[in-house]
C-alpha cells in the first residue's frame, strides 16, 4: 500500500490523467453540461441567476461620461501587472461590463470609446472570490488623450453582501507566523491565519487547527463545517469535513499567494457553513525566487508559569525544543524567449521542517529481584501461589485456599490449609518461571535505580522531518487559460514519537514503548482550463484529486521483537504475530504498561469537477454550474488484520483467597494481597486478547451532485441583488464491498423471538439485499439572496439571506461516515478474549513452557454468516445469556441522509471614511439544524436509554433474580418477553428498549443551534507604510448539542425542579463554544526611519532604512464550564458523561446566595504548585435519588471559564544585494506572547473532586522568540 502511494505521490497528475480517469472525468463532464443545460434553459424561461467563476477574481461597473450618461460599447482591457496579460471586454448597451476570469494580482484598466479619451486607472488590486467595483467616467476628447489615475479605486463592497475577508501575500508575509503555532509542532501553516478573521473561533470541543477549520458564526460546538477550497475548488475529507491538511501538509506558507475566509452571504458556487479559498502563487514574465530559513530553539523560549521538574536532577527545566524550517520558492517564465515569455509561467516551492525535542519521564519496570521472582516488600499481604490451590484447599478447614510463597503444608489440616514458612516468603521458585514471561522481560534495560516507582527515565524524545513541494504552470491565449497544479507532502514522525507528560505510555525503548509513528502522505492536482466564447460568454472547468494517506506504525513490530520470534504459537496472522505483545499491569506497585500501538491507516481520497458557464446580458451576470465530487475514505482498523495480542496481569491469580463468603467457584481475593508481576511471571495471564478482522480495510464511498444556478443583478447604479440557488445531493454511506452492519428493530431475532436483530448491507442471506439501509435526502435545496444598495458614494447598505449545507453526519465528512468502524461493522470482526474463571486462575495460561494461546484465538470473523442474532445477549438460552457484543448502530433511513443544515441572515453597513480606510458594522444570524452533538444519547431510545418515566419505580429497578421475576409477574411495567430475559441483570437493564442488543444511534444527529452577533471590521490599505485590519465580533450562541441527561423527554417528578421538559430542552443552553467577545488586529508598518525619517544621508538610509514592524494581537473571553458532578445518587435513566466516568448533572443550591464565581479572576494567587477554587462549591448539591440535577448543562450561575489576550510581533530589516534590481536579504525576529501573558486551564469542573474549580495548567504558550533570514530576488 505504501509503494502503490508512493507512485502516486511521484506524479499525482499522472494518476489524474489516468485512462480510467479521464473516461470517469468525460462522463461527468458530460453529466455536468447536460444539468447545465436544463438549468439554462429553466433560468432563461423564468429570469436570470448569477455567481463569479470558481477562484477568480471579477471586475464589474460601467462605464460613464461625464454628465452620467452610460456609454455603450466602450473597451475594457484589464491587464496583470505581473504576467502582462490583458483581459479585453466591452460594455453593454447600458454600459454595464463584467470580467470574471481574472487571476488574483494588481491590475491597470483600460477604457477607451469613440470621442472620448483614454482613462487609465492603475492599482486596482483583484483578489479570488470578490468583485471589485469600478466605475471609469470618460472625457469628451481625442482618443489620444489620455488621463492615468494612480490611486487604487475605492474598497467599497457595492456589488454583493458576502461577509469575509481577503488576506493577500504581502500582508500575511510581514505578520509574525509561528512555527508549532497553537501547540502543534509542525511547520508554518497558512490555515492558522482562518482564526484571524471575524466570525471564526478556535474553541471547538473535536480535533484543533491542524485537523478542524474551527466554528463559523456559531455552528455548533464541533465545528469542522468549513469548506475548504484551493483556487476555487472544493476538497472535502470523507472522513472529517473541515479538516484543512490537504492544504498545510502539502502546500506552504510560501506558496500560497492569498487566502480568504467568508462566513456570510457568499454565491451559490460553494458549499458548506463559511469557506476557506487558498490561491496558489503563480509565475510571471519575470523571474522571481527566494530561499529562506526560520528557526526556534529552547533558549528563544521563556518560563512558564508551571515549571516542569527534571526527575533526574529534581530541578525545573524548560520544555527542549529544535525546530527549523527552510525552503526555496523560483517562478517565471517557462520559455524565457519569444512570445511564450507572456504566455507560459511556472512556479514551484520546495519547503522543509525538522523538529525535535525530549521530555524525560519517569517510567516503571519491575525491579531487578522482581524479574528474578523476589517480590519482598513489595506488597504488605505477599504473594500467593496459585498452583498449590487445589492442595492448599484440601488441607483446609475453612474453605478455598492458597500457600504464600515460602510456606507449605504443616502436615495436618487446619485454617487456610495450616501453612508453615519452609522458606523465604514471597519468592517464587525459579521452576515456576513461564518462559513466555522470560521471554518478553529479557529486553528490559538498565534501571536508574532499584525503587519500586520511577526506577528508569527515559529520555521520551520526539522528532519531526516534514517537507512539501508545491508547482503550477499557466498557460495563457487570447481565448484559454490552463492551469496545471500539483502539490506533494510528507510528516516523518521519530520511530517511535514521544508521548505527552503524563499520559501514562511506556515512553521507554522499544520494545515496550507505547511504540507508536506515523507518516501522512498528501497529494493534490487540479487541472483548470477557461473558454473565452465571447467577452460576455466564459466556460470554466476545473478538475481536481486530493489524497490524504496517514498510516501509524507500531515501532515494537520488529522481526527479532515478533510473537512468533519470541516463542508465542496459535496465533492468526498479522501484528499478532509479527508485534510484540501489548502486557497490561494491574494494582499496587504496578510496572508501566508494556502497550504499543496496533499499526493501522486511513487513507482520504476525493475526485472533484467543477464546470461552469457565465453569461453576461444587460444588467445580469449569469453563472450556471455544477460540481460532482468523488469521496472516499478507507479504514484499516489494524494494518496486516490482526492487533498484537493483548495479556493482562492482575494481582487476583497471585492474591490470597478469603476463607469467608467463598461458594464456589465465586471466590475473592484478600485486599493488599497479590502482585500483578507474579502472576505475570509464573504465566498466571488474568486475560488474553486480540482482534482479528474479515477484511484488513472497509471504504466508504460517496458521490455528491450539486448543481446551481447565481444571478448577479444591477437593477440599478445603486442596488444590486445576488440571486442564486444551489441544490446538494448528498448520498448517504455506502460500504466499498458491502462489509456493513446495523441494527434492524423490525426483524425478528431467532433467539428472543422478538424484532430487533443484526442485519447486514449487500445481497443474499441475512442482509437487507441493499447498499445502504439509508435513504438519501434529496430535499437539501439552498437559495441564496444578497443585496447591496448604495446609500451615498460612500456608504452601502447591505444584507443576505441564505441556506447552507455541510458534508457531516452519515453524508461524507462526519464519524457517521466511517463504514467498518464501532457500529458499523460488527460481525466483521472477532475479538475471542479468555479472562480468569470464577477461582480466580487464567484461563490463558502460558505456565512453564507452554508457549500455545488457547484454540479458538485464531478463528475468523464470519461476517454475514454470523446471522442476525449475532451480539444478542442477557437471555435465558444457551450461549445468549452473557453481555452482548460491542455496539449494534441503528441505521436511520431519515436521519442518516440528513446533511447539516444552516439557514444564515445578515444586515449591515460598509461605510468609506478615506481612501483608504472602510468600516462594516453588521448583525449576523445563523440557526443550524441536524447537527452531532457531543454526546449520543439525543435520542433516549435509539440510544437504548432507560426512560425516565420508569423512575417513578424507585428501587424496584435495582431487582434482580427471583425478586425481579415475582416484581414482573405483578408489574404491569415489565414487557411480555421478561421471562426470556436473564435476571442476573436488573429490571432497569429490562426496562430499556432493547435490552438483548447494545444499540447505538450513530445517525442521531439533531442537535440544533442558534447565533447571534454584531461583527465590525475596520480595515486599511497600505497608507503612510500602514496596513491594518481590526476585527471585534459580540456574540451569543445556544444549543443542544453537547451532553444530554437524557434523550427523552423528562417527566416533572424526575426533573430536580418541579418542572417537566420536552426532549433536549433540559440541555439546550449556551453553547460550550460560545464566546461572547472576541477581538483581532493584525497591522503591518513600513517604518519610516530612513526612508522618511532620518534618510537625508547615505549613511542613514542604508544604516536605518528597511525596517518593517508587524503585529497580531487576540483578545476573547472565556468559554461558558460545563459544570458536572461526581455526587452521583441512583439513577439508572442518567446518561453517564465522559469525564469523568459515571458523572451527573448536580443540583442548583437553593439556598446559595451571591457569586459562585469567587476569589478574583481565574488564576488570582496561584502559584505553580498552590490553587485555591475560583468557584463555590456551596452552590451546589448533589442530585436526588431517581432524579436528575436540574442545573443548567453550561454556565451555571454565569460561569465561564478564563478568556485570553495574546500580541504577537515582528520586526524584519531588510538589506538590498545590488544582485539584482529586486534582491534583498531579510532577516526577521518575531515574539509571541509577547506580555507573557497565563491563560489557565481548569482543573475540574466537577463538583464533588477535590480539584473543582481549581487552575493546574497553563492552557497557551509562554513568550517564546523566532528568527528567520530570506534572500528574495
Amino acid at each position: 500500500m505504501i509503494t502503490s502511494f508512493r507512485s502516486n505521490l511521484r506524479s499525482p497528475m499522472n494518476r489524474i490523467l489516468s485512462t480510467r480517469t479521464i473516461s470517469k472525468v468525460l462522463r461527468a463532464s458530460l453529466s455536468l453540461r447536460l444539468i447545465v443545460f436544463c438549468l439554462t434553459v429553466l433560468l432563461v424561461a423564468s429570469g436570470a441567476a448569477h455567481a463569479q467563476l470558481a477562484g477568480k477574481g471579477a471586475i464589474t461597473g460601467t462605464v460613464f461620461d461625464a454628465s452620467g450618461a452610460a456609454i455603450p460599447d466602450a473597451t475594457v482591457v484589464m491587464t496583470n501587472g505581473a504576467t502582462g496579460i490583458s483581459t479585453t471586454t466591452t460594455s453593454t448597451s447600458a454600459g454595464d461590463f463584467s470580467v470574471s476570469t481574472l487571476d488574483p494580482g494588481v491590475y491597470t484598466v483600460t477604457v477607451t470609446a469613440k470621442g472620448f479619451e483614454k482613462l487609465r486607472q492603475e492599482d486596482v488590486h483583484v483578489n479570488a472570490l470578490e468583485t471589485v467595483s469600478l466605475n471609469p467616467k470618460l472625457t469628451v476628447g481625442a482618443s489620444d488623450q489620455s488621463v492615468t489615475i494612480t490611486a487604487a479605486p475605492p474598497q467599497l463592497e457595492t456589488t454583493n453582501a458576502t461577509l469575509g475577508a481577503t488576506m493577500e501575500q504581502d500582508m500575511y508575509a510581514a505578520l509574525p507566523i509561528e512555527m508549532g503555532a497553537y501547540g502543534q509542532p509542525d511547520q508554518r501553516r497558512a490555515t492558522d491565519f482562518a482564526f484571524l478573521m471575524p466570525g471564526v473561533q478556535g474553541n471547538n470541543t473535536t480535533g484543533n487547527p491542524t485537523t478542524n477549520t474551527g466554528i463559523v458564526n456559531g455552528s455548533g460546538s464541533r465545528g469542522g463545517v468549513t469548506a475548504v477550497y484551493i483556487d476555487g475548488l472544493p476538497f472535502v475529507r470523507a472522513g472529517g469535513n473541515g479538516d484543512p491538511r490537504y492544504i498545510w501538509t502539502a502546500i506552504s506558507v510560501d506558496a500560497v499567494n492569498q487566502f480568504q475566509v467568508q462566513t456570510n452571504g457568499y454565491s451559490a458556487i460553494y458549499e458548506g457553513q463559511g469557506i476557506q479559498n487558498y490561491t496558489i502563487k503563480q509565475g510571471a514574465n519575470k523571474w522571481h525566487g527566494a530561499v529562506y530559513e526560520f528557526f526556534r530553539n529552547t533558549a528563544l523560549d521563556t518560563w512558564g508559569f508551571y515549571r516542569a521538574n527534571n526527575p533526574l536532577t529534581g530541578l525545573p527545566a524548560k520544555p527542549i525544543e529544535h525546530q527549523n524550517e527552510y525552503g526555496i520558492n523560483f517562478g517565471g517564465p517557462l520559455v524565457p524567449f519569444g512570445t511564450w515569455k507572456d504566455k507560459l509561467f511556472f512556479f514551484g516551492n520546495y519547503n522543509g521542517y525538522r523538529y525535535s525535542s525530549t521530555t524525560p519521564t519517569p517510567v516503571t519496570f519491575p525491579t531487578f529481584a522482581q524479574q528474578n521472582g523476589n517480590f519482598t516488600g513489595v506488597i504488605p499481604g505477599g504473594v500467593w501461589d496459585p498452583n498449590s490451590q487445589a492442595a492448599c484447599t484440601a488441607n483446609s478447614t475453612n474453605g478455598p485456599c492458597r500457600y504464600r510463597y515460602g510456606y507449605s503444608y504443616a502436615g495436618t489440616p487446619g485454617p487456610g490449609g495450616n501453612p508453615i514458612l519452609t522458606g523465604t516468603p514471597d519468592v517464587i521458585p525459579a521452576s515456576q518461571f513461564s518462559q513466555a514471561a522470560l521471554a518478553l522481560q529479557q529486553f528490559i534495560p538498565q534501571l536508574t535505580n532499584q525503587n519500586l516507582q520511577n526506577n528508569y527515565y527515559a529520555p521520551n524524545a520526539t522528532a519531526l522531518n516534514n517537507w512539501s513541494t508545491t508547482e503550477r504552470i499557466d498557460y495563457t491565449t487570447q481565448k484559454d487559460q490552463l492551469t496545471l497544479m500539483a502539490a506533494i507532502g510528507r510528516q516523518a514522525s521519530s520511530f517511535p514519537v514521544g508521548q505527552a507528560q503524563g499520559s501514562g505510555r511506556n515512553v521507554a525503548g522499544v520494545p515496550y514503548n507505547y511504540g507508536q509513528a506515523y507518516a501522512p502522505k498528501t497529494a493534490v492536482g487540479i487541472i483548470e482550463e477557461t473558454h473565452t466564447f465571447t467577452p460576455h460568454l466564459v466556460n470554466q472547468f476545473k478538475y481536481g484529486y486530493a489524497r490524504y494517506n496517514g498510516p501509524t506504525f507500531d515501532a515494537d513490530q520488529l522481526p527479532q521483537y515478533s510473537a512468533s520470534a519470541l516463542g508465542f504459537t496459535g496465533l492468526p496472522s498479522g501484528p499478532a504475530q509479527t508485534a510484540f505483545p501489548f502486557v497490561t499491569f494491574s494494582g499496587t506497585n504496578a510496572p508501566t504498561g508494556w502497550s504499543g500501538s496496533t499499526p493501522n491507516g486511513t487513507i482520504a481520497q476525493n475526485y472533484t469537477l467543477v464546470d461552469n458557464i457565465q453569461w453576461v446580458a444587460g444588467k445580469h451576470t449569469v453563472t450556471f454550474g455544477g460540481q460532482i465530487a468523488w469521496l472516499l475514505y478507507n479504514v484499516t482498523p489494524a494494518t496486516g488484520g490482526s492487533t498484537p495480542l493483548t495479556l493482562a496481569a492482575s494481582v487476583t491469580e497471585t492474591a490470597q483467597i478469603t476463607a469467608s463468603s467463598n461458594t464456589s467457584p465465586k471466590y475473592a481475593a484478600a485486599a493488599n494481597t497479590g502482585a500483578a508481576y507474579a502472576s505475570f511471571l509464573v504465566g498466571q495471564i488474568d486475560k488474553g486478547s486480540l482482534t482479528q478482522y474479515l477484511d484488513q480495510s472497509y471504504g466508504s464511498r460517496f458521490r455528491a451532485y450539486s448543481p446551481y444556478v447565481q444571478d448577479n443583478w444591477k437593477v440599478t447604479d445603486k442596488l444590486t441583488l445576488d440571486l442564486g440557488l444551489r441544490w446538494d445531493i448528498f448520498p448517504s454511506v455506502r460500504e466499498n464491498h458491502g462489509f456493513m452492519s446495523f441494527f434492524n428493530p423490525n426483524l425478528p431475532n431467532p433467539v428472543t423471538g422478538i424484532n430487533g436483530a443484526l442485519q447486514y448491507a449487500g445481497d443474499g442471506a441475512n442482509t437487507c439485499n441493499c447498499q445502504t439501509p439509508v435513504n438519501t435526502y434529496f430535499k437539501n435545496i439552498g437559495p441564496r439572496i444578497g443585496l447591496a444598495y448604495q446609500v451615498d458614494p460612500k456608504t452601502v447598505v447591505r444584507a443576505s439571506y441564505g441556506v447552507m449545507y455541510t458534508h457531516g453526519n452519515g453524508v461524507g465528512g462526519g464519524t457517521a461516515s466511517q463504514t467498518g468502524m464501532a457500529s458499523n461493522a460488527l460481525g466483521f470482526s472477532a475479538a475471542p478474549s479468555f479472562s480468569a474463571n470464577g477461582q480466580l486462575l487464567s484461563t490463558f495460561p502460558l505456565m512453564g513452557s507452554n508457549m500455545a494461546v488457547p484454540a479458538g484465538m485464531s478463528t475468523p470473523a464470519a461476517g454475514r454468516a454470523s446471522g442476525p442474532a449475532y451480539g444478542t445477549g442477557y437471555t435465558t438460552v444457551a450461549g445468549y445469556t452473557g453481555t452482548p457484543s460491542s455496539s449494534q448502530g441503528y441505521a436511520d433511513p431519515y436521519l442518516g441522509g440528513r446533511a447539516p443544515q444552516y439557514i444564515n441572515w445578515s444586515f449591515g453597513f460598509q461605510h468609506q471614511w478615506t481612501d483608504a480606510f472602510t468600516s462594516t458594522i453588521t448583525y449576523v444570524g445563523s440557526q443550524g439544524h441536524f447537527l452531532q452533538a457531543d454526546g449520543s444519547n439525543a435520542r433516549g431510545f435509539w440510544a437504548d436509554q432507560l426512560d425516565p418515566k420508569y423512575l417513578a419505580l424507585g428501587s424496584s429497578l435495582n431487582l434482580t433474580g427471583a425478586a425481579e421475576t415475582t416484581f414482573c409477574a405483578t408489574s404491569g411495567d415489565c414487557p411480555s418477553y421478561y421471562t426470556k430475559f436473564n435476571t442476573s441483570q436488573s429490571v432497569a437493564t429490562l426496562l430499556h428498549p432493547f435490552p438483548f442488543q447494545n444499540v447505538s444511534d450513530p445517525y442521531g444527529n439533531v442537535a440544533n443551534s442558534n447565533y447571534h452577533s454584531l461583527q465590525m471590521s475596520f480595515n486599511m490599505r497600505p497608507t503612510h507604510g500602514i496596513t491594518f485590519m481590526a476585527n471585534y465580533t459580540w456574540s451569543r450562541s445556544i444549543d443542544d448539542a453537547g451532553t444530554f441527561r437524557s434523550g427523552y423527554a423528562i417527566p416533572a417528578f424526575a426533573s430536580g425542579n418541579g418542572k417537566a421538559y420536552a426532549i433536549g430542552r433540559m440541555d439546550r443552553s449556551v453553547s460550550t463554544s460560545s464566546q461572547p467577545q472576541h477581538v483581532v488586529i493584525t497591522g503591518v508598518w513600513d517604518l519610516p526611519i530612513g526612508r522618511q525619517i532620518l534618510a537625508n544621508q547615505a549613511w542613514e538610509r542604508a544604516v536605518l532604512g528597511g525596517l518593517k514592524f508587524s503585529t497580531i494581537f487576540q483578545a476573547y473571553s472565556g468559554s461558558p464550564l460545563a459544570i458536572t458532578s461526581s455526587v452521583c445518587a441512583t439513577n439508572p435513566a442518567q446518561s453517564s458523561f465522559s469525564s469523568p466516568a459515571g458523572a451527573c448533572m448536580p443540583n442548583l443550591n437553593p439556598a446559595f446566595i451571591g457569586r459562585a464565581r469567587i476569589n478574583g479572576k481565574w488564576g488570582q494567587g496561584a502559584t505553580s504548585s498552590v490553587s485555591k477554587s475560583y468557584i463555590d462549591s456551596t452552590a451546589f448539591t448533589g442530585n436526588n435519588a431517581y432524579q436528575f440535577g436540574n442545573a443548567p448543562r453550561t454556565a451555571p450561575y454565569d460561569i465561564y471559564g478564563p478568556g485570553n489576550n495574546n500580541l504577537d510581533i515582528s520586526l524584519r530589516r531588510s538589506f538590498n544585494l545590488h544582485i539584482l534590481n529586486s534582491s534583498r536579504f531579510n532577516i526577521q525576529a518575531d515574539l509571541y506572547n509577547v506580555t507573557n501573558h497565563t491563560q489557565f486551564s481548569v482543573a475540574s469542573a466537577v463538583y464533588g473532586n477535590a480539584s473543582f474549580g481549581q487552575v493546574n495548567a497553563q492552557a497557551n504558550k509562554s513568550r517564546s522568540a523566532q528568527l528567520s533570514g530570506r534572500i528574495e530576488f
